[in-house]
């Protein structure tokens, strides 16, 4: 039940993204294999945001988060205070920003490995998690 970070999700979406193939690759496989996968429930906004604003494809944006909602291909988990905690701690131990904490967090919490394209989480959530690419 891996974390998929949101770096990933966009991913699948952009051609021009330089992993898309291998993040649409490694989707449909944990998805042919029915795997579980989980992300915070901030996906929606940094899905919509990095493909509405970043990419300049709101349609594109609208799809995404539409999919997120409806499909249930990734189970999204809520924020709760105590996760936001951690995700401080995080923040402040691993000088890593603070929604990308949210999904080290979450993968700490349900003792999986975070997915992710993001440079920043790869190397410093080491200590933390189990960060890999797709």
């Amino acid at each position: 039940m891996p974390i998929i970070d949101a770096s990933v999700y966009v991913a699948l979406f952009l051609r021009s993204e330089h992993a898309h193939s291998v993040s649409r690759a490694w989707f449909g496989e944990a998805v042919s294999a029915h795997s579980t996968l989980f992300a915070p429930v901030i996906l929606l906004a940094e899905t919509g945001a990095a493909l509405s604003r970043g990419a300049r494809q709101p349609d594109l944006a609208r799809q995404a988060v539409t999919q997120l909602l409806e499909l249930g291909l990734v189970e999204l988990v809520r924020v709760s205070v105590e996760m936001a905690e951690r995700a401080a701690q995080i923040a402040i131990d691993c000088r890593i920003r603070g929604a990308d904490a949210i999904y080290v967090a979450l993968a700490e919490q349900l003792d999986d490995e975070l997915v992710t394209l993001d440079q920043q989480q790869l190397e410093r959530a080491k200590d933390v998690v189990k960060a890999r690419m797709p």
